[in-house]
Formats: structure tokens, C-alpha cells, sequence
């Protein structure tokens, strides 16, 4: 089995929520999105069959079920987790969405590293998503769900998006949240919700992470770790907004 960018992405998220974020653990904006390239035939399949089904941290992940095809119009379609889990695979993806809309290719991943992935709907940055899996080779065991492109169609069941600001993700907290400096390779990581009632989405056994960006304005910068009610930054509520938000179903090996 081969574990790259998705488990190393899950590891400093997960470390995000629990502590500041040293440089070596937090994770790195994506570049661009590269060019994907069509998915493989059904028959292209692993050399080792065994390979998933033998996997510790795919115990459980069921065989491929026949998936309900979206409607692609309804913005339930795009809630996240929504129908996804850690047994969701290509062929499901395919039978929801359409073949058409489900690539493989390169994902971001930590430090500038990528690993072979699923994108959804890669030609639309509205609704493009990043698909990782725990084993990379067979695309099996879905371990994470990252969007990160703003405006987009995908947000959480609470509804935060890419886009939501700061001062929104205060009043649905119900406390103030901490996060990294801004201007550098691993900065807007939320990594505290200070006990609010978003600390739900670090806890649960499907795992909720955000990164934020700025849009101008004055900004805390560096590697330091900021409040939200940070006096010295009177307007980050209305500057500050989500970048990123990615869903994870941790396998027994991110644990």
C-alpha cells in the first residue's frame, strides 16, 4: 500500500485541531490545478487484487454498491459528508455524478507534494473537489474531501463554504477561534475553537477542517497564532474568509 500526500495532509489537520501549528505539521496552499488525465478502464485494474481487501486501514470499506445519480442542479447534492464515506470509490462517483465529471490525476497535497487521486468536476471551479484515498493505487478507502476553490457549490451540513467569513464563523461558534498568520506556506489554519460549538468538527469520527484566506485589508502575518478578536485587528471578521474546507474519514492508520 502506498500512503503519500493524503495521509501526511490528515496527519497536520488533525494535529491543526489540537495544538498551534508548528511549520513542520500544518499544510500547504495548493498550486494550481494540474492537468488530469482520463480514468483508467474498469479492467486496468492492480496487479494484486489483495491489496485493499488485506489493508488494516481499509477494514470495513464495503464492496463498490450502486450509487443514486445526483441532481446535479440542487445544492443538496454538494453537502459535505453527504453520501460520502470512506467506502465510496470510483465506480460510485461515476454512477452519481457522471463518468464524465470523475478524473484521475494528481492531488495537492503537504509541502507541495501530490498523490494520485480522484477530481470531481475538474473543469468546473465552482463545483471541483479533490478526492484522497488510503490506498492511492487502487483508489480505495476514501480518506479525505478537500475544496478549494471560492465561490464553490460544496459546503459543509452547517453551512460554511469557501468564501464564509470570519465574523460568520464567530457567530456560529458561539466563542472566538484561533488560527496562523497569513503570507506564508502554512498560514490560516484554524487550530483552536476555543470549546465553541464548532469544536464538533475537529471530534467526530468524520472530521471537518478549515483554512483561511484574506481578501485584503489589514491581516495578522507570520507563524504565530492569532485570535479572532485580536484588537489590534478590528476588522478581521469582514477580511478574514474560509479558503478551504475539506471533510476527512480517518483510517486506522491516521489515528
Amino acid at each position: 500500500m502506498k500512503f503519500g500526500g493524503a495521509v501526511l495532509l490528515m496527519l497536520a489537520l488533525a494535529a491543526c485541531e489540537r495544538a498551534p501549528v508548528p511549520a513542520a505539521t500544518a499544510i500547504a496552499k495548493p498550486q494550481p490545478t494540474r492537468q488530469v488525465q482520463p480514468a483508467a478502464p474498469a479492467d486496468a485494474a492492480s496487479e494484486d487484487p489483495d491489496i485493499a481487501t488485506h489493508s488494516a486501514s481499509l477494514m470495513g470499506v464495503a464492496d463498490d454498491a450502486d450509487a443514486v445519480p445526483a441532481d446535479l442542479g440542487k445544492a443538496e447534492t454538494y453537502r459535505l459528508p453527504g453520501q460520502f464515506a470512506a467506502s465510496t470509490s470510483q465506480l460510485w462517483l461515476e454512477q452519481r455524478f457522471g463518468a464524465a465529471y470523475v478524473r484521475v490525476g494528481e492531488v495537492p497535497g503537504a509541502e507541495g507534494d501530490t498523490s494520485r487521486g480522484l477530481v470531481l468536476f475538474p473543469d468546473d471551479a465552482t463545483r471541483r473537489a479533490y478526492l484522497y484515498f488510503q490506498d492511492e493505487k487502487r483508489l480505495r478507502g476514501l480518506a479525505m474531501i478537500r475544496v478549494t476553490d471560492t465561490p464553490s457549490r460544496w459546503q459543509l451540513d452547517n453551512g460554511i463554504t469557501t468564501g464564509t467569513t470570519l465574523s460568520r464563523l464567530v457567530e456560529l461558534n458561539g466563542k472566538p477561534i484561533a488560527f496562523t498568520g497569513f503570507d506564508w506556506d502554512y498560514g490560516g489554519v484554524v487550530n483552536d475553537w476555543k470549546k465553541g460549538r464548532l469544536q464538533t468538527m475537529a471530534d467526530g469520527p468524520v472530521r471537518f477542517n478549515l483554512r483561511l484566506d484574506h481578501r485584503g485589508g489589514r491581516y495578522p502575518v507570520g507563524e504565530d497564532t492569532y485570535a479572532s478578536n485580536d484588537p489590534r485587528y478590528p476588522r478581521l471578521g469582514d477580511v478574514v474568509i474560509v479558503g478551504e474546507i475539506n471533510v476527512s474519514f480517518p483510517g486506522e492508520d491516521d489515528l
